[in-house]
């Protein structure tokens, strides 16, 4: 109901005798924070009665009463009272601002109500309302000012605690798992929250969503762990590196549901880590064959950006590839960033080995902060030349011989005569 009348039922003229005389001891400009007054003849008092809910609640409805009344003798005409919404206050669509009371006798009232929407972001604390009043044909209005209090239930998000496993994140590694702990410090609850990591460059999801994370509901006040997994591209500097998470959810006190979203940054650390490339291959001979003897002789550089202590290099093959090492380990020693330095081993190639190329495993050892930590590379090894035929070979070492003979037994026998 938009307007309620309340006929009284005391003598109007008594009632008015008991306004006079308080209006008399108290004065006027003693009611006016309390009330609003037209105060011509008729009496016109702007009460604001009450709002439900209280406080009123952020993102909801809710009903407000005011009250116009007539002190006076006079039959007030013509009573028009326009409600003034302003932010955070919406009036809802069906309800109309203006209400056309028309006359009101003296010593009546009226009440009229309002349907208000609070909007979902509104501050918490109190807020202005206003409503005018006028009488008469005359255009003169009277605004009367009161305050509501808005109770603001709305989810704020902050970072917690940030862990890494392992828990130092290097260069050249994959499958970091990252966990981001976020807080609901607001004061309402957060539904359907998800949360995007925005990584920086040189930092990439391990896998495709591997930087989403889905963590349902939050109730004010609690929190929870949104777990990533990412890689570090080899080539990436240590230092920190800034990182955006984007939160992603819709507010329980938000009748028009729909999503919001906000914005948080936390740091990713990347520490120094010795780097390896192995810049030279050699081989004696150069030309490997079937049955030969091999020297293998590896340049390995630390391209890192921490020294590396207690350098090792060890040699892997399979079962099926054609090679029988005397030594598969080999020390290099501490390499700084930008050193390098050199392991040989030595093997026998199959005489039976199939010609083609074959990739080694080099696993290279190092110490970094007493810490043992390995890296793996391949190295291809080739066999291009078929097994020497040992008769053509002891042929051919017969026709030297023969040939050197020959020649000491000519030399002699001509300088001899």
């Amino acid at each position: 109901m938009e307007i309620y009348r309340i006929d009284k039922l005391w003598n109007r003229r008594f009632l008015m005798a008991i306004a006079i005389i308080i209006l008399g001891l108290s004065g006027l400009e003693n009611l006016a924070h309390a009330y609003s007054y037209i105060s011509e003849q008729p009496i016109l008092k702007i009460q604001e009665l009450k709002y439900k809910p209280y406080p009123a609640e952020a993102g909801k409805y809710m009903d407000l009463w005011i009250k116009i009344e007539n002190i006076g003798t006079e039959d007030a005409e013509n009573v028009t009272c326009i409600l003034l919404p302003e932010y955070p206050f919406f009036l809802d669509p069906n309800e109309n601002a203006t209400r056309n009371i028309g006359r009101l006798p003296g010593a009546e009232e009226v009440i009229l109500q309002y349907k208000l929407r609070v909007d979902s972001n509104a501050v918490e604390g109190w807020n202005e309302m206003k409503i005018k009043c006028k009488k008469g044909s005359a255009n003169v209005w009277v605004t009367h000012k009161f305050e509501i209090y808005v109770e603001s239930k709305i989810p704020e998000f902050a970072i917690g605690s940030v862990t890494s496993e392992p828990s130092k994140l290097f260069p050249d590694s994959e499958e970091n798992k990252l966990s981001v702990e976020i807080q609901n410090i607001g004061t309402g609850k957060a539904e359907l929250v998800t949360v995007k990591l925005l990584l920086p460059q040189g930092i990439t999801p391990s896998e495709s969503y591997s930087n989403i994370a889905n963590l349902g509901t939050i109730e004010e006040g609690e929190s929870k762990i949104a777990e990533f997994y990412i890689d570090v591209d080899k080539n990436v500097a240590p230092g920190n590196y800034k990182a955006k998470l984007i939160v992603k959810y819709k507010d329980s006190n938000n009748n028009r549901e729909e999503y919001k979203n906000q914005s948080l940054s936390i740091d990713i650390n990347i520490k120094p880590l010795p780097l390896f490339e192995i810049e030279n291959v050699t081989t004696i001979p150069k030309k490997i064959s079937q049955g030969d003897k091999v020297t293998l002789k590896l340049r390995i550089k630390n391209v890192g950006f921490k020294e590396a202590k207690s350098v090792s290099a060890k040699i892997y093959k399979q079962s099926e590839q054609p090679f029988d090492f005397d030594e598969k380990y080999d020390y290099i020693g501490n390499l700084k960033p930008n050193q390098s330095g050199e392991a040989v081993f030595k093997f026998e190639v199959d005489e039976n080995a199939n010609l083609k190329t074959y990739l080694l495993k080099v696993e290279i050892r190092y110490l970094i902060d007493d810490e043992v930590r390995v890296v793996e590379k391949q190295i291809p090894i080739m066999v291009e030349g078929e097994k020497k035929d040992s008769k053509l070979f002891f042929l051919g070492s017969l026709i030297v011989v023969l040939a050197v003979a020959f020649g000491i037994y000519y030399g002699r026998k001509r300088f001899g005569k």
